[in-house]
């Protein structure tokens, strides 16, 4: 079974390489380890310019309540799968990454899951009948694929592309 504690450096690698804390203004406001104010404003200024170690248990919560939970990632067998899962959902949606999972598995099994961003136990069980290998290469080639057309159709995101397409691939 995969492990949360090991997904989550990942993630927050993506997010603030140093785990400094440092807050940062984005398109969804104030940020701080990749949560946003504009998701989050219930956390309020102290979140933001309070103590680094607890912002960063505050965000690793969040992590692990709203999208390692909506994942099923305690449920994923392989590590590398849930830990990519598990960033497609932070980066880019909960919806999205488990679209895109459930895309990426129907071209691999050639079975037809339900494309509709809920991760059921069938869509789990899917992922868990997958060769590993296989589905983390799909996974990180439809992540590309997303990031180029998201910043076709909005210029303003272009600018996040190079970083976007160093996250895909990890």
């Amino acid at each position: 079974m995969a492990n949360f504690e090991d997904a989550i450096k990942l993630v927050l690698r993506n997010e603030d390489p140093h785990l400094s804390g440092i807050v940062t203004e984005d398109s969804g406001g104030r940020t701080r380890f990749g949560i946003a104010e504009r998701f989050h404003p219930e956390l309020g200024e102290e979140f933001y310019f309070g103590w680094t170690d607890a912002a960063l248990e505050a965000a690793r919560d969040i992590y692990r309540l709203e999208y390692w939970r909506a994942i099923r990632g305690d449920g994923i067998l392989d590590q590398r799968i849930a830990t990519k899962m598990l960033d497609m959902a932070v980066n880019m949606g909960v919806r999205q990454a488990i679209v895109l999972c459930q895309r990426a598995v129907n071209g691999l099994r050639q079975i037809h899951l339900a494309e509709d961003g809920v991760c059921g136990p069938q869509t789990l069980a899917a992922i868990n009948g997958c060769d590993s290998s296989a589905l983390t290469a799909h996974l990180r080639e439809a992540c590309a694929c997303f990031y180029q057309h998201l910043a076709a159709v909005r210029p303003e995101a272009q600018q996040y592309l190079h970083g976007w397409l160093a996250r895909a691939r990890a």
